[in-house]
């Protein structure tokens, strides 16, 4: 059974927002998306249970929340970083929260706005809750093994790409030889993604790390990766992706893979066991 009161999901752009609308709806939720018009968010069937907001009015967003008695609040989907440096015209309650925060990149901000929800008696819950079909257990999911140098690679790649989550300038590096060679800020995943393989295309042995945060925080920004992103890495001729183990959402897990595996590329879930594991038996998904 589900806790009493409505769930709002609050909801930008891509898949997650609908993935968890139907995980919520299949556990019984009275669920609502308040889709956010700055994110290009689409309701896609479900335009009775759409409301939609702008993310620069904050205090309608609020009573919008009261006048629909919602409880719960799961925030799921992109938004665009770059909004907050163009001349969107922020309400008062926005400007007011905007104040309040140390600085102006993500988490602060996250924290600032579920602040006003709590302060509501609205709990903001962790996005893992209606996504656990799309976290994966550690070890490699595509057929090719990987040389010692790769593994050096993976390791190196994940611990800087944890230490810029924490600094919260982004959550991925593509490294090559133990070199850095690209880190993620405002511009996001995909030109991170063809930054680094500008860089390292000739040789073509680019690795993409992508981590959250060593104690992130689950109701906000958990890591994502989908078949886009392989896309992104066959053009940019980035060779493999790795992850870390329950922290990185992967859309449509099954497909994304295949893909990866059919274009050769490589995909990889670091967990508690290091790379060490990385090369014992492939992992399979089991379409459900």
């Amino acid at each position: 059974m589900v806790s009493k009161g409505r769930l709002a999901i609050i909801a930008g752009g891509g898949e997650l927002p609908h993935i968890g609308m139907q995980e919520a709806l299949a556990a019984g939720e009275d669920a609502i998306f308040l889709g956010l018009i700055e994110s290009d968010f689409s309701p896609r069937g479900h335009e009775s249970r759409t409301i939609p907001v702008h993310i620069t009015q904050v205090g309608k967003i609020l009573k919008t929340i009261e006048k629909e008695k919602i409880s719960r609040i799961l925030m799921l989907g992109k938004v665009r970083k770059d909004l907050l440096f163009q001349k969107l015209k922020f309400d008062l309650k926005a400007l007011s929260i905007l104040a309040k925060t140390i600085n102006r990149n993500d988490y602060p901000i996250f924290l600032a706005i579920a602040d006003e929800f709590e302060a509501m008696g609205v709990k903001v819950i962790s996005q893992k809750i209606y996504l656990q079909s799309l976290l994966l257990p550690e070890g490699r999911y595509t057929p090719k093994k990987f040389s010692a140098q790769e593994l050096k690679d993976i390791e190196f790649g994940m611990f800087y790409a944890e230490k810029m989550a924490d600094l919260d300038i982004g959550q991925m590096v593509v490294v090559s030889d133990e070199s850095v060679i690209a880190v993620e800020a405002v511009e996001g995943t995909d030109e991170t993604i063809r930054r680094g393989g500008m860089y390292t295309k000739k040789k073509g042995d680019a690795v993409v790390c992508k981590s959250p945060k060593a104690k992130q925080d689950e109701r906000f920004d958990l890591p994502t990766i989908g078949i886009h992103t392989f896309q992104v890495m066959l053009e940019s001729g980035c060779k493999t992706l790795c992850i870390r183990e329950g922290e990185t959402l992967v859309v449509n897990p099954k497909e994304t893979i295949d893909f990866a595996t059919k274009h050769k590329l490589n995909f990889c879930v670091l967990g508690k066991n290091g790379s060490k594991v990385l090369n014992g038996s492939q992992k399979k998904i089991t379409p459900k």
